[in-house]
């Protein structure tokens, strides 16, 4: 399968924001996930084109956490290894887990796309609202905002979280710092970033993240598309063959968004990482059957 790899055509120090890049920002096409990770959906589409990136400063870096270094299934070294920060970007949405997700090739897989901030320090570096919106959830390591459109955008593992159920947020207003959060669980340090909506035939869903992320980041670094619905990048190699179908979504927004209380999902991606909560749940009934059976055997023993 031929790959591509695209780079943006504006190098080196970019004066807005504020910071310095070393390498141009590039990024392997949506749906190219890390080799044994399951497979992606090559899907160009933006879904939420008018999103803030959700880091309120860059460099950020898209890759996966499971599968890269200082991940359970990664190549070996350290969740601060410098390979992690690196361009280009990857896809990680449809990467393989357990979660059921329709619109991904094999009818389950990761939920949306892990993001690194400059370095790994946690509780530095200040995540923000993506749109204007409502907060419908705050769970134990998950911050869900609703859109007036009824598109949900997800962050998971933050701390010195600034929002509560039911506020009112704006454009870029503070709501968290990326970190490594997870209920107890082990993560690398990262925010986890999902963007729901309601498809035709489907309901709400999680849909592709990765392009969503690439346009705003690109709004991030203050780089304008040459032609208007074109990313300004330039394809150092031919584009991928075969591209999924976008998906529709629905245009009508859904009545207006309530707080809601449902499974935080996430990643469980270093090494030594603990058990999911299923498997905590089955070693917890094991535990009581044991416990059990031996209340039995020293009552026999009387």
């Amino acid at each position: 399968m031929k790959r591509a790899l695209f780079v943006v055509s504006a190098l080196a120090t970019i004066a807005a924001p504020s910071f310095a890049i070393a390498a141009p920002f590039s990024y392997e096409p949506a749906g190219t996930l890390v080799s044994g990770s399951g497979t992606g959906r090559a899907d160009a589409k933006v879904y939420a084109p008018d999103m803030r990136f959700p880091m309120e400063t860059g460099p950020a870096f898209a890759n996966s956490q499971v599968w890269g270094r200082g991940g359970l299934n990664g190549p070996g070294g350290g969740q601060c290894d410098a390979e992690n920060f690196s361009y280009p970007w990857h896809d990680n949405y449809c990467e393989s887990r357990s979660w059921q997700m329709p619109l991904c090739p094999s009818g389950t897989g990761h939920q949306g796309q892990d993001i690194r901030a400059a370095d790994c320090k946690k509780d530095v570096h200040w995540v923000v609202a993506a749109v204007d919106g409502t907060i419908t959830n705050v769970g134990s390591y998950s911050v869900y905002l609703t859109a007036a459109d009824g598109t949900r955008y997800d962050y998971l593992h933050m701390s010195n979280v600034q929002v509560t159920p039911g506020q009112k947020v704006v454009r870029e207003q503070r709501i968290g710092k990326v970190s490594n959060q997870f209920g107890g669980e082990v993560t690398t340090v990262h925010l986890h970033f999902n963007v729901r909506q309601n498809v035709a035939g489907l309901g709400a869903v999680y849909v592709p993240t990765y392009m969503s992320l690439v346009s705003s980041y690109e709004d991030l670094l203050g780089l304008k598309p040459k032609d208007a619905g074109a990313p300004d990048v330039t394809p150092v190699a031919p584009p991928k063959e075969v591209q999924q179908t976008p998906i529709e979504v629905e245009e009508e927004p859904p009545p207006p968004p309530a707080p809601v209380v449902e499974a935080e999902s996430g990643c469980t991606s270093t090494r030594g990482a603990t058990a999911s909560a299923s498997t905590y749940a089955l070693v917890a009934l094991g535990a009581l059957v044991v416990a059990a059976r031996r209340r039995s055997a020293r009552r026999d023993a009387r």
